[in-house]
């Protein structure tokens, strides 16, 4: 027991120290070519986790290639532009398909794993730039992200450690439980309340009703949740408890970050599709 709040103290601290540096990057104008050159250089680090986890399967994948072009994805939402970013991913496709021919390779597991890296790592993360690209109110849409997101791995865990009895996904996360996770979207609307109260105060939080909010919150905390699950599936097919140790408490860029990547393209499409009934 010491143990596990040791390591959550080290988990706390660790986040009490980057978010404020995450938030000042967000919501400073001149700070956003910043932003995304951070973007850029955690999907960098987080292709690296990945096609050593791939790697761990004994499947080759296209790696060099894969990080330059999923980087280029991710840093091509910095315009603004869902077709530049469509071409990119698609260059960035063709690219690693290319290499992994090139490179004399005929094996569909590590062509696929090639191209999913891009697509994964690449292409989800990129509407994190498209999302704070967003006249006047993208750094609102970029804080209601990462809240909603962050709650929710935060009440999953609590409610999972003192209520969890029956299991979530056993064979691809033993300690997660069905109460975590209704615990988790319940923190997840909590904070998406508070953030409805700050709007009138903030102009770049949307002029949403109170159940856009909701709604949304609801949304994201389950699409993270299924990010957190899908990255656990990764990690357990190859055998490795954390995708590395970027983070003190956290792991790496991957183990932070699994349900951001699921929960980006959901926000900016929610956004994206309905902008005008959203108010």
């Amino acid at each position: 027991m010491a143990k596990k709040w040791s390591g959550l103290a080290v988990r706390v601290l660790t986040a009490a120290v980057a978010l404020p540096i995450v938030l000042l990057l967000i919501w400073r104008p001149e700070l956003r070519p910043a932003f995304a050159l951070f973007i850029g250089v955690l999907v960098a680090i987080g292709l690296y986790e990945y096609y050593a986890i791939v790697r761990t399967s004994n499947i080759s994948p296209e790696t060099i290639g894969g990080i330059l072009s999923g980087t280029a994805v991710a840093l091509s939402g910095y315009y603004n532009s869902l077709t530049l970013t469509g071409l990119a991913l698609y260059g960035g496709c063709l690219l690693v398909a290319a290499l992994h021919i090139v490179r004399g390779q005929h094996s569909v597991a590590g062509l696929a794993s090639s191209v999913f890296g891009v697509l994964y790592l690449g292409w989800f993360p990129a509407h994190v730039n498209l999302l704070l690209s967003e006249p006047v109110i993208g750094p609102g849409l970029v804080t209601i992200l990462i809240v909603a997101v962050v709650l929710t791995d935060t009440g999953a865990y609590f409610a999972g450690s003192l209520l969890g009895r029956h299991k979530l996904a056993p064979k691809v996360s033993p300690n997660k439980t069905w109460e975590g996770a209704v615990g988790g979207v319940a923190v997840a609307l909590a904070g998406m309340a508070v953030l409805y109260k700050l709007a009138p105060s903030f102009e770049a939080l949307p002029d949403w009703q109170l159940l856009r909010y909701l709604h949304i919150g609801a949304t994201l905390s389950v699409a993270a949740q299924i990010g957190d699950l899908a990255e656990s599936c990764l990690k357990r097919d190859a055998g490795v408890k954390d995708s590395g140790n970027l983070f003190p408490g956290h792991g790496g860029m991957l183990d932070r970050c699994d349900g951001l990547l699921f929960a980006a393209p959901v926000m900016y499409y929610l956004h994206a599709v309905a902008p005008v009934a959203a108010n």
